[in-house]
């Protein structure tokens, strides 16, 4: 965890960088005069006139420090942090020799610190997803049990009520409850409504505008840029006349890929991680703008997984029994 401080605490937060966390700051402004920030045009965004895409989730994470501080710069650099420390504490579950490694790895990888200092959330979402999958390791009997199972799914669901790519890890996370026995459809309706209480209300306020900025998370960014098979494709041929077909698979084998993890025996929670990584994998590769910081999430989730992909050790180290 020293390491991961040292390694983001001393990074200046860029001012010129993503414009994720200037439109975030500004949507709580507009949330806390009482306005709707999905039936707003954002004006700090490049270009200006952007819709504001993540779910309410987001802005109740960054709304305490903004409230606070007036500045959420740097609870990505905490998240980022914090994720160290959790890989490092599931140890004391799996063991340390199982976490050394990847805990490390996200200390001191500079791709994942120098995105925690970006203007990005993508360390912020990642994070919720790592509480939900180190807490669920902890869900073994007695009140503990409860009370890690509890927050674990809290944890998930107010995961997929900020960041939409959640929503991939949460099939096979489901699954691999269903295989160990554990108590799947309660994980699934805390989950649920959890992201159904931070929602609804700005769904009730404008069900229009509240749909429309969700579904344009898909479609916002036309250009093709970033780490994707399109934009690598672009550099050797001219590919516009068949970014459609770009479009339909993303959708079409990102649904095949969740069915195929629905069928599959998942029997830790390291490997529903890893699968739920995989899964956010497809759309990423297939999309037309893949911005490097989403690699950063699925790279927090992979680690973790990595991190807890034990097996059933000690009656049941990784599962929920």
């Amino acid at each position: 965890m020293l390491i991961a401080a040292t390694e983001r605490l001393a990074r200046t937060p860029l001012v010129d960088g993503s414009d994720v966390l200037r439109a975030t700051a500004e949507s709580i402004e507009v949330t806390l005069r009482g306005g709707n920030p999905y039936a707003h045009q954002l004006v700090s965004t490049i270009p200006p006139g952007s819709p504001f895409v993540y779910p309410p989730g987001e802005l109740l994470w960054y709304l305490p420090w903004h409230v606070w501080l007036d500045d959420i710069t740097r609870v990505d650099t905490v998240s980022g942090i914090a994720i160290t420390a959790l890989i490092g504490f599931a140890g004391l579950r799996v063991g340390f020799g199982a976490t050394a490694l990847p805990a490390m790895l996200y200390a001191s990888w500079g791709i994942l610190s120098f995105r925690a200092v970006d203007g990005s959330n993508d360390v912020s979402g990642s994070l919720l997803v790592v509480i939900a999958l180190v807490a669920l390791a902890f869900a073994r009997g007695g009140r503990r049990r409860d009370v890690a199972f509890v927050i674990s799914a809290i944890a998930l669901g107010w995961a997929v009520a900020f960041k939409q790519f959640a929503l991939l890890v949460v099939p096979p996370l489901l699954r691999h409850l269903a295989v160990a026995g554990a108590p799947w459809r309660r994980y699934a309706a805390i989950s649920a409504g959890t992201a159904a209480a931070m929602s609804l209300p700005f769904f009730l306020a404008s069900p229009g505008d509240f749909v429309g900025s969700q579904l344009a998370a898909l479609t916002f960014h036309s250009e093709v840029w970033g780490a994707n098979l399109a934009a690598t494709f672009q550099q050797f041929a001219f590919i516009d006349p068949y970014l459609g077909w770009f479009f339909v698979a993303e959708i079409a084998v990102t649904l095949a890929a969740v069915a195929l993890s629905l069928r599959a025996r998942i029997p830790t929670i390291g490997g529903a991680a890893l699968v739920g990584a995989g899964l956010i994998t497809v759309p990423l590769l297939l999309a037309r703008w893949t911005t490097q910081p989403y690699w950063v999430y699925v790279a927090a989730i992979a680690l973790t997984g990595l991190a807890l992909d034990r097996g059933n050790v000690a009656g049941g180290a990784t599962s929920t029994h």
